[in-house]
């Protein structure tokens, strides 16, 4: 059996995915290796400093780097997390793309991402989280199988 070539729509939401993939993987590394590397001198007194602040969250004691690298963490496996989720839909359950809900919810996840990328982080998460954007919002412009009129056989 040869499978069917895969749709404007779900070509679309795959770019997206693997846009989001790799900003989030991309990003994970990076955290990493700036963690593990020494720290350059223009931003060793601001490490410093937040190492040396503390805070009491629910009963836990954390310093602020901690926090910090928490964040960025979890951020980087969550937009990995949602890119791979996506491709495993696209894959194993493509049907979840036939309406346009999950390119709805999609949208409205990376869509304000994008926005606070753009006024708050370098170039490459921008880029990246464009793409994602341009993605699933062209294939919201696509017709779906649902929406693709038949014609009844004669």
């Amino acid at each position: 059996m040869i499978p069917a070539s895969p749709s404007a729509r779900g070509r679309s939401c795959a770019i997206g995915a693997w846009s989001l993939l790799i900003a989030g993987v991309t990003h994970g590394v990076a955290v990493a290796v700036g963690a593990a590397t020494a720290t350059p001198a223009a931003e060793r007194a601001t490490r410093e400093a937040m190492a040396a602040t503390h805070v009491d969250i629910g009963g836990l004691d954390r310093t602020l780097w901690q926090l910090f690298m928490g964040f960025s963490l979890s951020m980087a496996l969550f937009i990995a997390g949602l890119g791979a989720l996506n491709l495993l839909a696209l894959r194993r359950a493509p049907h979840l793309f036939d309406t346009r809900a999950a390119l709805w919810l999609n949208l409205a996840v990376v869509l304000p991402a994008f926005v606070l990328a753009t006024l708050l982080f370098p170039p490459p998460p921008i880029a990246l989280l464009g793409v994602a954007c341009a993605g699933f919002g062209f294939a919201l412009t696509r017709p779906g199988p649902a929406t693709v009129p038949t014609v009844p056989p004669a």
